[in-house]
């Protein structure tokens, strides 16, 4: 395995401007000011060749920036946190914007980003794939997670998928017939026939796989997918460094029609040095080259696949000495900022979207040199929230570079696994991954309250669970703090019947007596209760109520995780009869979930 030092070849023009942000920078009086991060989250290149567009997650645009020379020469505000972005055209773009539950529709023309058609589709909409000869986007939506058909003509919804949780990524066969996506709990692969929706094959990863990434087509029989394997031990420095804590992975499944038996999986964490939050695949246009984003350790894996044998068993803790020992068969580029996503320019030039750096990235295959760099914000000054951001991402605050916060709080949420984490004081005592959105405002935090400081928390999860060699100071624990106070709630369900949520409501305050342990304004609690058997061996027999706002973008319920629907949680695991409440018919239950379900 080969592995490049970090270089950068940059023409008068960059260093200018990379003066003149700097200097602007000193001008700004306080770290907390002037937050002007854009985090392009999704890259797309367009037919032609000539230009390449982003969409900017925390910005709210789309920018469009000329390939050749290297520039930003339009920029578009869309909404709360486009996700992807496509081109449908050398002069039409689509953008998911996954807070407004929209797709829009954009022109380019002469210099100039217009928006055409707005789209509504009642969900927040995530990864696009474009059938070109059926003029179809094919969108993942989440909350309720779904596929969605949209004819570009009529702007309408010609079709719906059912889906696993939390749909993400997704990839179309060349013919347009079938197309994959990803979903979680548990991590899957699912084939469509594009036209009439049937099923083709639903392929569970093998063992706890979770955070699937961006999968790639390989010889039209093949799609390998980046995963991240929950390997169930307790979070110790020790098992972080064996990698029986987390695993890096890349999976290959056979498609359309694929038997479980041809899964392949095949670690890329190296002993000493993991591959935390692998995120995006990209195969060369020769066919020669497969790349994977290790986001979480700021490094671009190169594969040859030429020489790459896929394990046909079991997958050891670490790569394989085929990809550690050979430099022809993997190499590792360091980048800089989170590498999350890219597009090749060519065989061996690819063009990678920095997210936290907020910059684009053109990279030299062959030597690993950074040949060009385009920053899209306004400034490289950082605030004390971006500060807190890149810490959140960085992997190389765990030990080895194996897993970031983001590994298990996705994007901020929850991932919806379980760990068996020090933060209650023991272990064998595991908890379900809490989700971090409105945190800040939910005091006190963890599962069992004992914690009343959340900058002081932040320290112990730094310290005493990512066991990273940097030792956490108090800024990065105020920084990392500053950015969970970003973190805002997803919209609650829509299109509810207001009748069943009036009866919801009532049945919460009244019958049901969920107002006892949840109160308002975010249906939570400071006090601690004990509504649940716990461990024996474990020091708290209490629980802290979690917030109710926002609890229907979540998958996985109550501390041991066991439920995956409110349904399952008022109807099996935490009855109001049992807790504070008396039994509720059938009826009253589905009233009951349409009120949470709003919250």
């Amino acid at each position: 395995m080969r592995t490049f030092s970090l270089q950068f070849r940059l023409d008068r023009t960059a260093i200018t401007a990379a003066l003149l942000v700097a200097l602007t920078g000193l001008f700004l009086k306080s770290p907390l000011q002037a937050d002007t991060r854009v985090r392009p989250r999704a890259v797309a290149l367009s037919p032609d060749g000539n230009h390449v567009g982003t969409a900017n997650r925390v910005a709210g645009t789309v920018a469009v920036a000329t390939v050749e020379p290297f520039q930003r020469v339009a920029e578009l505000e869309v909404g709360s946190e486009p996700m992807d972005v496509l081109w449908i055209n050398e002069s039409a773009l689509a953008v998911s914007v996954h807070r407004d539950r929209t797709v829009q529709l954009l022109t380019y023309n002469k210099g100039q980003l217009q928006r055409e058609r707005t789209i509504s589709v009642s969900a927040c909409p995530v990864g696009m794939v474009l059938a070109q000869e059926a003029q179809e986007l094919i969108v993942a939506v989440q909350h309720p997670d779904a596929v969605l058909a949209i004819d570009l003509k009529s702007g309408k919804i010609t079709r719906r998928y059912e889906t696993g949780s939390y749909p993400r990524y997704l990839c179309l066969s060349p013919d347009e017939d079938w197309f994959c996506v990803t979903s979680e709990l548990p991590g899957a692969l699912t084939t469509y026939n594009r036209e009439s929706g049937e099923v083709l094959s639903r392929q569970i990863a093998h063992q706890t796989a979770f955070n699937l990434g961006q999968p790639t087509l390989l010889e039209d029989q093949f799609v390998v997918v980046p995963i991240t394997i929950n390997r169930d031990f307790p979070v110790t420095e020790g098992n972080i460094a064996r990698g029986w804590v987390v695993n890096n992975r890349l999976t290959r499944f056979r498609v359309p029609h694929g038997p479980a038996l041809e899964q392949r999986q095949m670690s890329l964490d190296m002993k000493g040095h993991g591959s935390a939050d692998l995120t995006s695949t990209g195969l060369s246009p020769d066919g020669q080259q497969l790349l994977v984003t290790a986001s979480g350790v700021h490094e671009l894996i190169v594969l040859n696949r030429n020489s790459l044998e896929w394990p046909t068993s079991e997958p050891h803790d670490f790569a394989s000495h085929q990809l550690s020992e050979s430099d022809e068969t993997m190499q590792r580029i360091p980048l800089t900022g989170r590498p999350i996503d890219l597009v090749f320019l060519d065989d061996t030039t690819v063009l990678v979207a920095s997210e936290i750096d907020d910059r684009l990235q053109k990279v030299d295959l062959q030597t690993g040199q950074i040949l060009a760099e385009l920053l899209l914000a306004d400034s490289t000054h950082e605030s004390q929230i971006a500060q807190g951001e890149r810490i959140f991402f960085d992997g190389r605050r765990s030990r080895d570079g194996w897993m970031s916060c983001h590994t298990c709080h996705f994007d901020g949420h929850t991932s919806g696994q379980v760990f068996d984490t020090f933060n209650d004081a023991t272990y064998d005592t595991k908890k379900l991954t809490l989700s971090l959105h409105d945190v800040a405002n939910t005091e006190p935090w963890t599962w069992h309250g004992w914690q009343p400081d959340l900058t002081d928390s932040m320290t112990k999860s730094l310290r005493d669970t990512m066991h990273g060699s940097t030792v956490p100071t108090d800024d990065d624990a105020r920084a990392l703090a500053a950015y969970l106070g970003t973190l805002t709630l997803l919209s609650a369900t829509p299109d509810v019947d207001d009748a069943d949520l009036k009866a919801g409501r009532e049945l919460f305050y009244g019958k049901a007596g969920c107002i006892s342990c949840h109160e308002e304004p975010n249906y939570e609690s400071s006090g601690r209760f004990s509504v649940s058997r716990l461990e024996s061996h474990s020091i708290y027999q209490v629980l802290n109520p979690p917030p109710l706002r926002g609890v229907s973008s979540r998958r996985r319920f109550l501390h041991h995780g066991y439920a995956h629907s409110i349904d399952q949680v008022l109807r099996l695991y935490h009855r109001p009869a049992d807790t504070t409440g008396a039994d509720l018919t059938e009826t009253e239950r589905r009233q009951l979930i349409t009120f949470l379900s709003a919250l």
